[in-house]
């Protein structure tokens, strides 16, 4: 009688696993080097979505700006010093961790519907980071 119910306690918890698992945000690490992104994954499913950025550059301060857009990653709206035009037309401006500082890490939770995304860093002193290719497309499904 005990094995009996054991056996359906361990049935109903390989049920419910998957579902406990399945809730919570997805999480995406992103490691900043300089002028780049690399993600450890580059879409994720619709909504809840936890960024872990960790800024792995030895002397560069960088950002993770979030863009909806159906623009290329690389011809994003610049304005007159550089940087990605953050009100320009076919750019939704999501969310952003700013400032992270080298070997600093932080988390940025947002909640994205599907479509088309890109990371930018748009830091905007002499450096120009987007111009140096620092942005990286995201997909959501």
């Amino acid at each position: 009688m005990k094995s009996q119910k054991l056996i359906a306690s361990l049935a109903m918890a390989l049920l419910i696993l998957p579902v406990l698992t399945a809730c919570g945000p997805t999480r995406v690490d992103v490691a900043m080097t300089t002028y780049k992104f690399a993600l450890d994954k580059n879409s994720a499913p619709a909504g809840e979505i936890t960024f872990h950025v960790h800024n792995d550059a030895a002397d560069l301060t960088h950002e993770m700006v979030i863009f909806k857009t159906d623009l290329p990653a690389d011809q994003l709206p610049v304005n007159d010093e550089g940087i990605v035009d953050e009100e320009a037309a076919g750019l939704t401006l999501i969310d952003e961790a700013a400032d992270i500082e080298p070997g600093a890490s932080t988390n940025l939770t947002v909640n994205l519907e599907a479509g088309n995304y890109v990371l930018v860093c748009n830091i905007d002193s002499t450096q120009l980071h987007y111009q140096h290719g620092m942005y990286v497309p995201f997909t959501v499904k």
